[in-house]
């Protein structure tokens, strides 16, 4: 017969399992942390963001002062003039400094057709050169439609609201 006796383990061994015990509790507690922290911002880094079009074209603001003021400006024109029988054409539409949306512009004919629209513009930007969808042919063009789409400058491009003005296109050779 074999006479064994039971094996003590050391001291040392007994620490070395606690320490080891613990350092893997400490690892599975950091993993489960680090976890829930991107569960929670996944959305942020990765998630579905408009790819907001700003205008290539908008240039910054000539000679407009900032003025204070909580409400979004919407600047307005009476008339406005092209030249006929060319889509390039020089204006001076704006989106005032102090505003804190994005605008998108449309032009409309009085029969309702769409000859422009630009990207979003930010505050403090302007478009003074744009290409119309067609040439126009010389002429008045009574009841035109300057039209703002306002958007929220934020991490989601919600549109808010807008306005639309009536004009007189003039269309001169």
């Amino acid at each position: 017969m074999d006479n064994k006796e039971p094996q003590v383990e050391p001291e040392d061994s007994k620490k070395n399992d606690k320490k080891k015990k613990l350092l893997l509790l400490l690892l599975l507690l950091l993993l489960l942390l680090g976890g829930i922290y991107i569960g929670l911002n996944w959305n942020n880094w990765f998630g579905d963001r408009p790819t907001v079009n700003i205008d290539a074209n908008a240039q910054n603001q000539r000679n407009k002062k900032k003025q204070k003021s909580s409400a979004t400006e919407i600047p307005g024109f009476e008339t406005m003039t092209m030249k006929a029988n060319t889509t390039e054409q020089s204006v001076n539409l704006y989106n005032p400094k102090g505003n804190k949306v994005y605008f998108r512009l449309s032009i409309y004919l009085p029969n309702g057709k769409k000859v422009w629209q630009s990207e979003m513009i930010k505050p403090g930007k302007a478009i003074y050169k744009l290409k119309l969808n067609r040439a126009l042919a010389a002429g008045t063009y009574e009841n035109c439609t300057l039209r703002y789409d306002c958007y929220a400058m934020s991490k989601q491009l919600v549109q808010l609201n807008g306005s639309q003005m009536n004009f007189t296109l003039k269309v001169v050779e």
